[in-house]
């Protein structure tokens, strides 16, 4: 996975890559001179892209809601494929982003209610967050929303103070037990009456009145496409913890056919706490 790589800057991968599809997937960071992030990112060979599960499972943020003994893919199930990482050790020892771990998720059947109709494409969800891992891991499963426990669906849905947040990022009760909940960009083109068909979008994550994650949300048929694109962050007045923040996200593909694919957050700035 790592050849082709350009190391005119200081570039560290992840501990190890991980299967995915016929290829693989790893993390990386690379840095400016100065120590700062310049980005945080997901690799994905292209061949991670072929021969992915076609159908949910039936053991990923499930819960029995008819309670017969047994969980039914449809309707009982989020049923995502999830690869894990931390972020690079270099990057957690500067201790300079709030940044602490990386989720990459395969949705074969897209989202259901109550997350918007046109999210019910075949994508992935790359998720950088800011809660730890194992807090995250703590939210539980149940009869609520997205299959979350009901008084934990009370704690994501705990509005996050509004200086922390973009006005256009709203709550649609999409909350998901072991993420948290997910506000939307209510202005993203795909939601608009008549809007083109969905590609990628961003999410803002939340959970007990606190910014969890950062979530770029990109379609499997998009990244067949092999774009090279950035999409500006829309950005809060003010941020919760000091440290470097990305101001955009970019979707990447370098190497041919048999290149990879880069999605990541970038144009890190400085950021006081306020």
């Amino acid at each position: 996975l790592c050849d082709g790589l350009s190391y005119q800057m200081r570039v560290l991968l992840g501990l190890r890559s991980k299967p995915m599809g016929e290829g693989l997937v790893q993390v990386y960071a690379d840095f400016e001179s100065n120590g700062a992030p310049r980005s945080l990112g997901v690799r994905m060979t292209a061949s991670a892209l072929s021969m992915l599960p076609e159908m949910p499972n039936t053991y990923s943020r499930c819960f029995d809601k008819n309670k017969n003994g047994r969980i039914d893919p449809h309707g009982e199930c989020n049923g995502d494929y999830e690869f894990a990482f931390p972020i690079p050790l270099e990057l957690a020892q500067q201790g300079n982003t709030a940044f602490t771990w990386i989720g990459v998720n395969w949705n074969p059947m897209g989202h259901p209610l109550p997350a918007p109709p046109p999210w019910a494409e075949p994508h992935f969800d790359f998720h950088f967050y800011i809660q730890p891992e194992q807090s995250v891991r703590a939210i539980r499963s149940g009869p609520c929303s997205e299959l979350i426990d009901c008084d934990d669906f009370k704690v994501a849905q705990k509005s996050v103070p509004e200086r922390y947040l973009h006005p256009d990022h709203i709550d649609v009760g999409a909350a998901v037990p072991a993420m948290g909940n997910h506000l939307i960009d209510s202005r993203s083109p795909e939601l608009a009456p008549d809007g083109p068909r969905f590609t990628h979008t961003f999410i803002y994550g939340a959970y007990d009145g606190h910014i969890s994650f950062y979530e770029p949300m990109i379609t499997h048929a998009y990244l067949r496409g092999k774009p090279s694109s950035c999409t500006p962050l829309k950005q809060p007045q003010a941020f919760e913890q000091a440290g470097y923040y990305p101001s955009e996200y970019c979707i990447r593909y370098s190497g041919g056919d048999d290149g990879v694919h880069t999605i990541s957050l970038e144009k890190f700035e400085w950021r006081d706490a306020g």
